[in-house]
């Protein structure tokens, strides 16, 4: 009888007994399986949705900055001197300086000239390199109803179409095959008639040898160019972040048969690089501009993230987990070529 209580006592303790260590460790085992399982997933998952996002983000800006460039290049050389309508500093190893005449400056109502820009005075038959102050017959390009676009003084009232930042382009009107030259204003005077300017990208070229009188303008534009700190900078205002390059080149019409020939793509890689100086820049017809745009963080785990070719810059080979995206655009120079002359 004792012996039927003892083993009922030991299927009862059987019974309420717990976990053995192996199989603690195997519950302990599976459970880290599958915590790394779903943490790995989470993980993959959360760098999958970061990257996508900063693509969206490259994108989303390359079309916004884009669109204003496209914007400002439709209207370059409106009511100016063709020879004037842009400029540019064409790098292969770095990005490209862009200039633009700045059409918001002009008000076309009423306008029956299409030569609008001031004009250099002192005798002047080129320009110089680096910082100077030009003399002006006005600081307004409007000959009918003037009205500057632009407060300079903080008085409440438009006075100049030139402002501090933004850039000029120097062209000598008689003589378009002479290109231009183009720089930043760094000062305004109202009552001198003077912008103080830095001019960055050369002089005009050599007087033809049957000339017109020389007729140097100062036009104002606005000036696209990339910072160290990869930021796009319009008129020296950043307009977006995370831009790697900016790469233009330009349709110069030689022989003005509309049709792009082999060479007359300046800047291209293929025709020659482009120099403003010396290039009748009222032959060109179209701008082709390039904007590359990379993800704000790099993707360690994609190894074939490099810099993009643009143009006549060519990449380079070392990968560096950045993502881009690439922009390009051409764009007819709608206000060149087909002009009416008018008194």
């Amino acid at each position: 009888m004792s012996s039927q209580k003892e083993r009922g006592a030991v299927r009862f303790d059987a019974r309420r007994g717990g976990f053995t260590l192996t199989e603690l460790m195997v519950v302990v085992v599976l459970l880290g399986v599958l915590v790394t399982g779903v943490m790995g997933t989470f993980a993959a998952q959360k760098r999958t949705t970061s990257i996508n996002s900063q693509l969206v983000d490259a994108q989303h800006a390359s079309r916004l900055i884009g669109d204003l460039l496209e914007e400002d290049i439709r209207h370059a050389g409106m009511l100016v001197p063709e020879g004037g309508a842009l400029c540019a500093i064409d790098r292969t190893d770095a990005p490209d300086s862009f200039w633009v005449t700045d059409a918001g400056a002009i008000d076309p109502a009423g306008e029956t000239r299409n030569d609008l820009g001031a004009r250099i005075g002192g005798g002047a038959t080129n320009i110089s390199n680096g910082s100077q102050t030009l003399a002006l017959d006005s600081l307004l390009l409007e000959t009918s109803a003037p009205s500057g676009a632009y407060d300079t003084d903080a008085d409440g009232i438009a006075d100049s179409d030139f402002r501090v930042g933004s850039g000029v382009i120097v062209t000598d009107a008689g003589n378009p095959s002479r290109g231009s030259a183009c720089g930043i204003v760094s000062g305004v005077s109202v009552a001198a008639n003077q912008i103080s300017i830095n001019i960055e990208s050369g002089v005009l070229g050599g007087m033809p040898a049957s000339s017109n009188p020389v007729d140097l303008v100062a036009i104002p534009a606005h000036v696209y160019t990339v910072s160290a700190a990869l930021q796009l900078l319009r008129n020296g205002a950043p307009v977006a972040d995370d831009v790697e390059d900016l790469q233009v080149a330009v349709f110069v019409d030689a022989d003005e048969d509309r049709t792009v020939d082999v060479g007359e793509y300046l800047g291209d890689g293929v025709g020659a690089d482009f120099s403003a100086s010396g290039t009748d820049l009222s032959l060109a017809r179209e701008v082709r501009a390039n904007l590359v745009v990379r993800t704000r963080l790099a993707d360690q785990e994609n190894t074939t993230g490099r810099f993009q070719d643009a143009e006549n810059r060519a990449a380079g080979v070392d990968t560096d987990g950045f993502r881009r995206r690439v922009y390009s655009s051409t764009v007819m120079l709608r206000n060149l070529g087909s002009r009416v002359v008018t008194s």
